[in-house]
């Protein structure tokens, strides 16, 4: 399900961080100690899936600024767009038929997880490329390593929980249930 240029500029708007980090690169707004702060700040207030739309958002504006074009990005830009229309169509899911997505939810965190994972590698790689050669970009990118990573640990917990509870309400005791063999019902 494709999102029009609309549905994701409303989607950049409530998520914040993306316009802040546009300001930033392309309207020499200030990037101190407060807007560092505030960035880690909102980030962490978002659910899992959100943090990640959001890094994919701001690292796309990032690599589509014009003063660091010179860097292959093709790749970056890529996997932002791989990440925001995956996750773009998952927050209309979620805002069009919420029934449906809490009981998804739980079964979705693997790959949530993955997800985050791989775009922590992308931007611990991104951060490094750009420690000397744009240091307040590797300072943003900081940010959003640190915060997805708490992210993770959060989806981790979250997946743990669901295994817990799925081996709760298993008919089976744990130490037979790779041993049980299911027969369709007649």
């Amino acid at each position: 399900m494709a999102q029009s240029n609309q549905q994701l500029a409303e989607l950049k708007n409530r998520l914040e961080i993306p316009l802040v980090v546009r300001g930033i690169l392309k309207e020499n707004e200030e990037f101190d100690g407060d807007t560092a702060y505030a960035i880690s700040e909102v980030m962490s207030n978002l659910n899992p899936e959100d943090a990640l739309l959001c890094a994919a958002f701001s690292m796309k504006e990032i690599a589509g600024f014009e003063a660091i074009s010179t860097n292959d990005l093709t790749f970056l830009h890529m996997e932002c767009d791989r990440i925001i229309e995956r996750y773009s169509a998952r927050d209309d899911l979620s805002n069009d038929n919420p029934e449906l997505w809490a009981e998804t939810q739980g079964d979705m965190m693997d790959e949530v997880a993955e997800d985050l994972e791989g775009f922590l590698d992308l931007s611990g790689l991104c951060q490094l490329s750009f420690e000397m050669t744009a240091p307040t970009i590797a300072q943003m990118l900081d940010i959003f390593a640190v915060q997805l990573q708490s992210q993770l640990l959060v989806v981790d917990e979250v997946i743990e929980m669901h295994a817990d509870i799925n081996n709760a309400l298993s008919p089976y005791p744990a130490e037979y249930k790779d041993n049980v063999v299911a027969f369709p019902s007649l």
